[in-house]
């Protein structure tokens, strides 16, 4: 669920009626073309239903669906509590790391080279890379890294410092295409019938922003960072063919 902000742009809301019912109409449409895909509900341009996808990676689905006018468009994006926390680990760990630098330091780990990499038989550059560098590693983080540092502060935070995760459906109306919809859900993986059920919830309670009382169980959330969890798996290279 891509937010554009640039001045040329402007929030799907502010387009005029009848440009909103026909693109409205138009994902109506492809929602029907796609009904063996993904339902009846909403359509998508991410494949749902990977043969073989361990659940790790479906955690998360971009969606999109119409409100009960018929003319409203939600361009949707449902997370796992998993996921949720995760992020939120990640976020933490980061800003954690950002704070312990000075500013010379943080532009030393921050400030990215590019290097020519691709070029015209003319030898005109057409294509640049990021320049290989070897990281810097600091006193203060006992002589890691600051990616080093950031996964060790992942670990710490996971195990004592855990943030609360709650269900919710918080929303963007800056998008230009439909209101964003960011939605968290306490399930094991993202699938076709947790998305009808998020939805069906979603516009049962008047289609607005909503987060629980209750924070999702600990219990429910991982005991180990998004890192591990992968690295645990192994790389996983799609269904096979």
């Amino acid at each position: 669920m891509n937010r554009i902000r640039h001045e040329k742009f402007k929030p799907f809301l502010e387009f005029p009626l009848e440009q909103r019912q026909a693109e409205a109409i138009r994902l109506q449409k492809q929602i029907d073309r796609c009904i063996s895909e993904y339902g009846g509900r909403f359509t998508s341009r991410v494949l749902l239903n990977e043969p073989g996808r361990p659940d790790i990676y479906n955690q998360s689905f971009s969606f999109y669906f119409l409100g009960t006018d018929k003319l409203t468009i939600w361009n949707a994006i449902i997370i796992t509590a998993r996921k949720a926390f995760w992020d939120e680990v990640s976020d933490l760990a980061r800003n954690r790391a950002t704070d312990m630098l000075t500013e010379e330091e943080q532009e030393e780990v921050f400030n990215l080279e590019f290097v020519p990499a691709q070029w015209s038989p003319t030898g005109e550059v057409l294509g640049y890379s990021r320049a290989k560098r070897e990281e810097m590693r600091f006193g203060k983080f006992g002589g890691l890294t600051y990616h080093e540092m950031c996964r060790k502060l992942e670990t710490d935070i996971i195990h004592n410092d855990p943030p609360p995760i709650f269900e919710s459906y918080s929303l963007d109306r800056s998008y230009v295409y439909g209101i964003g919809l960011h939605i968290v859900v306490d399930k094991e993986v993202i699938n076709q019938p947790t998305i009808d059920a998020a939805i069906e919830r979603f516009l049962e309670m008047g289609e607005r922003e909503w987060v629980s009382t209750h924070p999702v169980p600990r219990s429910r959330l991982p005991l180990e960072t998004e890192i591990e969890a992968l690295e645990r798996l192994g790389t996983w290279a799609g269904p096979d063919t």
